[in-house]
């Protein structure tokens, strides 16, 4: 039986490997391991932030991270942890100036701009699931643990985003959670997006 619960710091170094494993193409995993664990690591000691794990006999096998509020939490990130994101980003700047920008204006987004989006919810930031227990219902057992967790925190609604097109199978994954559409938006570099958002009470 899986048990989702709050990942520990000794842990992150397999979240990572989750990670790679579950989006070897995205941009943040092209950042690196290094980027990936100070990401991770600032999202755990956060106190707005929530890294949970899906355990099968205490084996870490797939993990969520988020957010209780997500109105400008890539921002407050950031300065909590200012000198190890400084530094990666001025390793950035001498070897990859696209990539800087890109993660600049991924953390800085700010699609909230919404008239109707005032950012007062949680957001699920991030999901994976290692590889040979993907399609075994783990991704379904983390969204609704970390649901059960933000209710009990007092939170009353979740949100996420994904890609717009082409991703059917993940927006018929989350439309049977029952996550609905609240609005699409464009990020860097014109990549069309919605964002889901579900009632928790």
């Amino acid at each position: 039986m899986y048990e989702v619960k709050e990942v520990t710091l000794s842990e992150l170094d397999i979240v990572v490997s989750i990670h790679n494993s579950a989006f070897p193409d995205f941009f943040l995993t092209l950042l690196g391991e290094h980027f990936l664990k100070v990401y991770y690591r600032a999202v755990l000691k956060h106190d707005d932030g929530i890294l949970l794990g899906c355990y099968d006999d205490d084996h870490l096998i797939g993990f969520c991270a988020a957010t209780m509020i997500a109105k400008d939490f890539n921002v407050k990130l950031i300065k909590s942890d200012l000198f190890s994101f400084m530094k990666i980003g001025v390793s950035l700047l001498f070897t990859n100036r696209i990539a800087l920008k890109r993660l600049y204006l991924n953390l800085s987004k700010n699609d909230s701009g919404n008239h109707k989006d005032t950012g007062e919810y949680a957001e699920l930031l991030s999901i994976g699931v290692g590889a040979s227990y993907q399609g075994k219902g783990v991704g379904k057992h983390l969204l609704t643990g970390l649901e059960k967790y933000i209710s009990q925190k007092g939170g009353h609604r979740l949100s996420l985003t994904t890609d717009f097109y082409d991703n059917q199978k993940a927006i018929g994954f989350y439309r049977s959670m029952g996550y609905r559409p609240f609005y699409d938006f464009i990020t860097y570099p014109n990549r069309k997006m919605y964002r889901l958002i579900k009632s928790l009470i």
